[in-house]
C-alpha cells in the first residue's frame, strides 16, 4: 500500500496510457470492421452494376462476349468467364442450375477476393477485384485518413495529461527563481495529493521556514546591534565627560566605574554571542567527561554567593549523588544561567529550591524560585535570542542565557520545561537521559 502511495504519479501515467491504448485499440477495431464491411458492400454494389452492364451491352450489341467483359473491367475489377474446372466445381449450384441474367455474390471464399457471379448463356462470367487488390487494401488505404485522426486524438489527450503534469512543475520552477532573489510570501496552491502535492507542501513549509528565519536573522541584526549600541554609548558619554577638567573625584570614580562595567558588558555580551554561535554550528558534544552532576550544582551556587547574599536569599537544597558523562563545562554554563537568573528575579529574603533526583534513563534537575513569575505569552519566547520578558531586569542581561541553556540541552539530548505564574515564581525542570554505549 505505502509503494503505491509513493508511485502515485507512476501508477496514474501506467493507467492512463494503458487505457489510451485499450481505448485506441478497440476504436481501431470497430473502425476496421466498419470500414471492412464498408468496403465489402461497396465492392458488391460495383460488382452488380458492372454485371448490369454486361447484361445491357449483351442485350443491345451485337459485340462478343470476350469484348463486353472488356469493355466492362475496369482498373479495380476484372470481369471474365469462368472456364477452369476446379473453380466451376466450387460453385454454390452446378453451372446449369444457376439463375441466368442474375448476378450472385460469393464474398471472400473460395474465389480470391470478393466476386459476383453471372451467368450469360451456359458460360459462367465472374467479376473479381484485380489480384493487386484486396478488401483489406482498400480498406486500409482508405482508413490512413481515420487513423491520423485517431493519433490527434491520443496526441490531445497525452498534452492534455502531461500539460496537468507539467504545470506544477513550471509552478516551482518559477516559485523557485522568486526564493532565490529573496522572495519568501510565496506559496503555491496545493492540487493533488500525489507525489508533485507532496513536493508542493514541502515547498510551502520551506518557503514559510525561511521567511521564519529571514524574520529571525534581521531580528537578530536589530538586536546585536542595539545591544552594542547601548554599551557603546554609555562608554562614548561618560569618557567624554571624563575629557572635563572641572570634575570632582567622586564624579570622576563614578564616571569610570560606569565605563568599566559597561565594557565588561560589552565583553560579556560579545563572548555569549561567539559562543552561541559556534555551539549552533555544533551537532555532537564532542568532550564527554564522567563527573559528578550534584557536585557541579554545588560548586556553582557557590560562584554565585555575592550575588545571592546580597537579597539574603535562601536555600532548599536536595541534591542526589548522580555521575554524569557530558561536557562538564558547557553544563556548567547551564546551571550558572539558570541559578543566575533565579537570583535576579527573587524577591529581597526569598527562597530559591534545588533538587536533583534519578529518574527512568536519565536524571532530573528542578530549579523553583519564588520571584516575579512570568505570563504565559512570555514563557514560549524565552529561549529566543535576546528577548527580555522583563524590562526592569533588561538591563542586566543580554537575552541570550536561556538560549544558550536550550541550545546545550539539546546538544546532550535533554530537555528543559518551565511553568511559571506572575508574582507566583518559575520552575525550571531539566531531563538529562544517561547516554548509552551506542551514543
Amino acid at each position: 500500500m505505502r509503494s503505491l502511495t509513493l508511485r502515485k504519479i507512476t501508477v496514474k501515467l501506467v493507467l492512463f496510457f494503458t487505457a489510451l491504448i485499450m481505448v485506441s485499440s478497440l476504436v481501431s477495431f470497430i473502425a476496421s470492421m466498419i470500414f471492412a464491411y464498408n468496403v465489402e458492400n461497396e465492392i458488391r454494389l460495383n460488382q452488380q452494376a458492372i454485371a448490369r452492364t454486361i447484361l445491357e451491352l449483351e442485350a443491345r450489341t451485337d459485340l462478343s462476349l470476350e469484348e463486353i467483359l472488356q469493355i466492362a473491367s475496369t482498373f479495380m475489377y476484372d470481369a471474365e468467364p469462368l472456364r477452369d474446372a476446379d473453380s466451376l466445381a466450387q460453385l454454390p449450384k452446378p453451372p446449369d442450375q444457376l439463375p441466368p441474367g442474375e448476378s450472385i455474390f460469393m464474398g471472400e471464399r473460395p474465389f480470391h477476393g470478393t466476386t459476383t457471379l453471372l451467368k450469360i448463356g451456359d458460360t459462367v462470367v465472374q467479376i473479381r477485384l484485380r489480384p493487386q487488390n484486396t478488401t483489406y487494401g482498400i480498406a486500409a488505404s482508405r482508413s490512413w485518413r481515420s487513423a491520423l485522426i485517431y493519433v490527434a486524438i491520443g496526441a490531445v489527450l497525452a498534452s492534455v495529461l502531461a500539460r496537468r503534469i507539467v504545470r506544477p512543475i513550471i509552478q516551482l520552477n518559477a516559485a523557485t527563481k522568486e526564493i532565490a532573489r529573496g522572495h519568501f510570501d510565496i506559496q503555491l496552491a496545493t492540487e493533488s495529493h500525489d507525489e508533485l502535492g507532496q513536493l508542493t507542501q514541502n515547498f510551502n513549509r520551506m518557503a514559510r521556514e525561511l521567511k521564519h528565519m529571514e524574520y529571525l536573522h534581521k531580528d537578530f541584526i536589530a538586536s546585536v546591534s542595539h545591544e552594542f549600541k547601548t554599551p557603546i554609548a554609555s562608554i562614548q558619554g561618560f569618557a567624554r565627560l571624563l575629557q572635563k577638567g572641572n570634575l570632582s573625584d567622586s564624579e570622576r570614580d563614578e564616571y569610570t566605574r560606569i565605563i568599566v562595567e559597561e565594557s565588561a558588558r560589552l565583553s560579556h555580551l560579545s563572548s555569549n554571542i561567539i559562543r552561541l554561535s559556534k555551539l549552533e554550528n555544533q551537532e555532537i558534544v564532542s568532550r564527554k567527561d564522567l563527573f559528578y552532576l550534584d557536585e557541579q550544582i554545588r560548586k556553582c551556587i557557590l560562584l554565585l554567593e555575592p550575588e545571592w547574599e546580597k537579597k539574603a536569599i535562601e536555600w532548599d537544597i536536595q541534591l542526589d549523588r548522580a555521575r554524569y558523562p557530558g561536557d562538564e563545562e558547557l553544563l556548567q554554563q547551564v546551571w550558572i544561567n539558570l541559578i543566575g537568573n533565579a537570583i535576579k528575579f527573587s524577591r529581597q529574603g526569598g527562597l530559591i529550591s534545588v533538587a536533583l533526583e534519578h529518574i527512568a534513563g536519565g536524571i532530573r534537575v528542578t530549579l523553583e524560585d519564588q520571584g516575579a513569575g512570568m505570563d504565559q505569552q512570555t514563557i514560549p519566547r524565552i529561549f529566543e535570542k535576546f528577548y527580555q520578558g522583563d524590562a526592569a531586569h533588561s538591563s542586566e542581561g543580554s537575552g541570550l542565557g536561556l538560549p544558550l541553556v536550550k541550545r546545550i540541552l539539546d546538544l546532550h539530548n535533554g530537555t528543559i520545561q518551565v511553568t511559571s505564574q506572575p508574582g507566583e515564581g518559575t520552575c525550571f525542570t531539566v531531563d538529562l537521559p544517561i547516554p548509552t554505549e551506542n551514543d
